[in-house]
């Protein structure tokens, strides 16, 4: 790939910090090979009309590199994104960046822009699943489950009857009920989707995401989702939302997911930031993902085996045992949910220890029976 084709190179003045490397736009250039994370920047509002979301990038990165460099590991800033003439020419510039990086191992760690942009990232994983690859499971994080803007790219994506063949499984945690319709709401029951209210995964419920998280491809934050007192310059302010310490916690568990190949950032509007606390905040959790993406490893039941401890528990309503698996040594769990037709289809879903117990009390999860009705309808 060609690099200078896709990317500007930034002219942000960068500090010198170890394990960290800067695209300067050579056209010869090659990723090296220690790389985990590359950092790009999406300079695209026009979807939203030109509210201002293009001058994120520069704001963001201004606070991201006045932070620690955190644990040992390098990462990339590949610069901007060079925009296309149209929307559709941005979302396919991300899609080849994404696909490029995945080839080599790299994350992807995309700010600033619109949440539409994330279709770029779909589209990516699009090419992977032509390869092979079992099918997208995207997450976002936002107040809504219909995305606001006539003719959004991932409403047509997420809310397509004529997907037949599950090519998406689709995530949204942090909906707020107040900007959400019963239609929606029993459209994603259909579909066997996974809405979790604010109320659901806030405070001492956060980790109860976790596992949705960790099996998530794609990952993708509107800053929408976060209340305005810790957010100022989301795109859409609101008085409730998560807090700057939990939609920080939640990043972290995008970046420690052995399967997440990217998170973008996305939603902020820098000129009514108020003492840049948003781009503060953004930075912070650009940071713990990078911090996630460092630390993290081949955590899954079917490639170390010999790292889990596998807990089967009677269920009289199926006729059959559910198999827990717990990592011995990051004590995260996951269990199996059978195919009825043929057992090599079966799937690993994440869980949590709480899962488990309750299925030793014979309570089973929605998120389990969601997964079995996918794999089984």
């Amino acid at each position: 790939m060609n690099w200078s084709d896709y990317l500007i190179p930034t002219s942000f003045n960068y500090p010198n910090r170890a394990g960290f490397v800067v695209y300067s736009g050579e056209t010869s250039f090659q990723l090296p090979e220690e790389v985990k994370v590359a950092i790009i920047g999406v300079p695209e509002d026009r979807f939203s009309g030109g509210a201002g979301e293009i001058k994120s990038p520069s704001t963001i990165r201004k606070q991201m590199y006045a932070l620690s460099p955190g644990s040992p590991g390098t990462v990339i800033d590949m610069g901007n994104v060079r925009t296309g003439k149209t929307l559709n020419d941005t979302y396919y510039c991300i899609r080849d960046l994404v696909v490029e990086l995945y080839k080599n191992n790299i994350i992807t760690l995309l700010l600033g822009g619109t949440m539409d942009l994330s279709f770029g990232n779909c589209l990516a994983h699009s090419a992977f699943v032509g390869a092979g690859l079992a099918p997208a499971h995207l997450t976002t994080v936002s107040p809504f489950l219909m995305f606001p803007g006539e003719h959004h790219p991932l409403n047509k994506l997420v809310f397509d009857d004529t997907d037949k063949k599950h090519t998406l499984h689709f995530c949204n945690i942090g909906y707020q009920s107040f900007y959400v319709t019963l239609e929606h709401l029993d459209y994603f029951n259909d579909k066997h989707f996974e809405p979790f209210r604010l109320g659901e995964a806030r405070n001492e419920n956060i980790r109860t995401v976790e596992p949705v998280i960790r099996d998530s491809d794609l990952v993708a934050f509107s800053m929408n989702a976060v209340k305005y007192s810790d957010a100022p310059a989301a795109s859409y302010c609101s008085p409730n939302g998560f807090s700057g310490e939990e939609i920080c916690q939640l990043s972290f568990f995008a970046g420690l997911s052995h399967k997440c190949k990217s998170l973008g950032i996305f939603d902020i509007i820098p000129q009514n930031d108020q003492q840049d606390i948003t781009s503060k905040l953004v930075a912070q959790m650009a940071w713990y993902f990078i911090e996630g993406a460092k630390k993290r490893n081949t955590d899954n039941p079917k490639e170390n085996e010999s790292n889990f401890k596998k807990y089967i528990i009677y269920y009289d309503k199926l006729n059959q045992d559910l198999c827990f698996y717990k990592n011995i040594i990051t004590e995260r769990w996951w269990v199996e949910v059978p195919s009825v037709k043929n057992r090599e289809n079966n799937t690993i879903i994440s869980c949590t220890h709480e899962d488990y117990l309750k299925a030793s009390d014979k309570e089973i999860t929605d998120r389990w029976w969601k997964a079995y009705h996918r794999i089984n309808d």
